[in-house]
């Protein structure tokens, strides 16, 4: 019973409250009332407002969002700005994607340290990551040595299992291995480039990237210029035949790269 009059004295005082606030603004002009409204209310709007965009964006993404034709990142490419989004068109022509149906998407903006190992690297590697458990992600253009930590935790796959010996012949001469070892072996490991290059000097080795150092796409783009870059292919990826369609892109000369220089990074 006295819980029923509480309720009933709460809904009593909300009425009154309304009440009151009708009065004050009964008498007074849209001007005033607008005045009034957003003197007392602008922030609870602001809220409502700032709540709404937000849902209507989320809604817009997803209805919106594609599927991934292609998905692939340039990691650490240098100092100068090179277009992803030129990029990916280019290739997009290049390999004849259906861009109207799925996305094809080239990131030429992440960048990732193993030496400062600051917040935004650990976002970057478990971003990286995440994305190779859901399967989004299909290759990588990466510095030797940022390569070999995403080697040995097994990120890309085995190239002899997706290209033949005929189509490996043409990049002979820029075969990159790695001998799996055990975890605690590896710091002792020379990470240099160079070493992988000798496949016969190892007890397993097992053909994880490309060397793209004279590739056309660096010879005119000037990307990594104080690195080895190296592709490899995440070991998760569908879309294994685009992933070596880009590689031979990268290695195209009739390709002209150079107008990706300087158009920015999206």
């Amino acid at each position: 019973m006295n819980r029923d009059i509480r309720k009933n004295h709460e809904y009593q005082g909300v009425r009154d409250e309304i009440r009151q606030q009708h009065q004050k603004t009964k008498d007074m002009s849209l001007k005033e009332k607008i005045s009034y409204f957003l003197y007392y209310y602008k922030f609870h709007t602001l809220i409502v407002i700032v709540a709404i965009a937000v849902i209507v964006t989320l809604v817009h993404d997803i209805v919106t969002s594609k599927d991934y034709c292609f998905n692939a990142i340039m990691l650490n490419v240098g100092s100068d700005p090179i277009s992803g989004t030129e990029l990916s068109s280019d290739f997009s022509g290049y390999a004849n994607l259906d861009t109207k149906t799925y996305e094809c998407y080239i990131d030429t903006a992440t960048t990732f340290s193993l030496q400062s190992s600051s917040q935004y690297d650990m976002v970057t590697s478990q971003k990286i990551f995440a994305m190779e458990e859901a399967g989004d992600l299909d290759c990588f253009v990466m510095d030797s040595e940022v390569f070999y930590h995403y080697a040995v935790n097994e990120l890309f796959m085995d190239l002899s299992s997706c290209f033949t010996d005929e189509e490996l012949e043409k990049y002979a001469d820029y075969l990159y291995y790695i001998d799996y070892i055990d975890a605690e072996e590896v710091e002792e490991v020379n990470t240099e480039a160079e070493t992988h290059r000798h496949p016969e000097e190892m007890e397993n080795p097992v053909l994880v990237g490309i060397f793209i150092s004279d590739s056309a796409f660096i010879e005119k783009t000037g990307a990594y210029p104080d690195a080895i870059p190296v592709f490899g292919i995440v070991n998760s990826s569908h879309r294994t035949d685009t992933c070596k369609k880009y590689l031979e892109f990268l290695f195209d000369e009739s390709v002209d790269f150079s107008h990706l220089i300087g158009q920015g990074i999206y």
